[in-house]
């Protein structure tokens, strides 16, 4: 049995426990569930059972009702990348599905909407997210939503997102309602992948540094830039970039002179403060005259062969480049069994017919995972938050629940004020040509 369906089956056994009866929506329709007899005490010793205690369930909160809970689930178009996901509505239905057929949560039925966008044009996303949060009123959003397009939902109109994209600092300080991403807040890890570089001999004490950052994640950039000082590194250039990879010309031009900068301070090497500074030096290395060692602490970002594919990057330069990976890739993960890959993908398959490819052949890997980690975050504290499920009692609980089981993440847990998941700093690695991607070398 995968980790998912063991612990809907142990919630499923739970929801009859009271909650709070008190509603928030105008739907005051109720449905009732039936908690197991308890065996209580009788003063004449005879044994006998209590009635069945009676919970009811009501419209908490928008989007979910007495049986349902609405859920809006996005996703990037891939096919207007050339790629080949397989049935992406497909991959989160199984989810929605496995979870509904153990009792839903605390008895109410998931119900899925799916829309897809092209992830190069922002203005489908934002209709998306109108459509979903005023015409059909969910509760939550998932899905993978680049850039900034979950602030629509989090922010703008006080709709759940678990998003398995970063999420910036200063983005969530403006949500009314919680956002969830996967990725480390890299302020939070900085100094632990700092450290990471210096054990492992990619950075040293003293060694003259360039840093590269982007404005909108400026937060992360300073912590970079002070983490480096105080392990005794000598930052001799510091730059922020203001272009985002959608302009290409113009973030062409700011990395050539970048490269300028970089070369004329005497750095031995450029470290990037975000995982989407990857791309842009990849552009500054092919555009400019510059040979000095990439450091990516924060990964490449996104896959390197769609850098290649979709903006027609040399990946040359990458080969001069150090990152930080998370550890086994997940077809590996999927061979040896690790972090739940393999009972995700064998589900998908055995509900969809959809053969599920550990090579290139296709590129349904990873959509599939993606539909289990944010249907397992989801659903877990969804749960936890109790049947009296609403937007704050959702945030109280995830705030409060402290280590999680995640498909594909070793080590993964929520907090106080931490919705950023991941606990990981990762391990070295390097970028192997042949196969198109950075490759653990420890």
């Amino acid at each position: 049995m995968n980790r998912l369906t063991a612990v809907m089956l142990a919630l499923a056994l739970l929801a009859a426990a009271c909650g709070d009866d008190d509603t928030t929506a105008s739907d005051d329709t109720t449905t009732t569930t039936t908690a197991a007899p308890v065996d209580e005490p009788v003063d004449d010793d005879t044994p006998t059972t209590s009635e069945p205690e009676v919970v009811a369930l009501a419209a908490t909160d928008t989007g979910v009702t007495e049986s349902t809970i609405r859920i809006g689930v996005v996703f990037p178009d891939l096919e207007a990348l050339g790629r080949d996901p397989g049935d992406l509505e497909a991959k989160f239905q199984v989810m929605v599905d496995t979870i509904n057929d153990v009792g839903g949560i605390n008895g109410r039925m998931l119900e899925m909407t799916f829309h897809t966008a092209n992830p190069l044009d922002d203005t489908g996303f934002e209709a998306i997210c109108i459509e979903l949060t005023e015409d059909v009123e969910v509760f939550a959003t998932l899905g993978l939503f680049p850039r900034s397009n979950a602030d629509c939902y989090g922010a703008l109109n006080d709709t759940i997102v678990v998003n398995t994209f970063g999420i910036g600092a200063e983005s969530l300080a403006n949500y009314t309602a919680t956002g969830i991403t996967l990725l480390a807040d890299p302020a939070r890890l900085v100094a632990a992948r700092i450290a990471a570089l210096i054990e492992s001999g990619v950075l040293r004490e003293g060694m003259p540094i360039a840093v590269h950052g982007s404005v909108q994640a400026e937060d992360a950039h300073d912590a970079y830039v002070a983490a480096l000082a105080q392990a005794g590194l000598d930052v001799v250039a510091d730059t922020i970039g203001q272009f985002d990879g959608q302009d290409q010309v113009a973030l062409e031009t700011e990395m050539v002179r970048f490269t300028e900068v970089w070369n004329a301070s005497g750095a031995e090497a450029v470290i990037a403060t975000t995982a989407l500074n990857a791309q842009a030096l990849l552009i500054g290395y092919n555009s400019g005259d510059i040979e000095l060692e990439m450091i990516l602490p924060e990964g490449p970002g996104v896959a390197p062969s769609l850098l290649e594919s979709q903006f027609g990057l040399a990946l040359g330069p990458f080969e001069l480049a150090t990152a930080l990976v998370e550890g086994d890739d997940q077809a590996t993960k999927y061979e040896t069994g690790a972090d739940g890959v393999r009972e995700c993908v064998d589900r998908f398959q055995e509900a969809s017919g959809e053969e599920v490819a550990l090579d290139e052949s296709r590129n349904n890997l990873a959509p599939t995972i993606v539909a289990c980690q944010v249907f397992e975050i989801f659903s877990q504290i969804a749960t936890a938050a109790g049947v009296n499920l609403t937007t704050e009692s959702f945030g109280a609980a995830a705030e409060a629940f402290g280590p999680i089981a995640v498909t594909d993440l070793a080590v993964a847990s929520l907090g106080p004020g931490k919705f950023d998941l991941n606990d990981s700093v990762g391990v070295i690695g390097e970028f192997n040509p042949e196969s198109v991607q950075f490759e653990p070398v420890s």
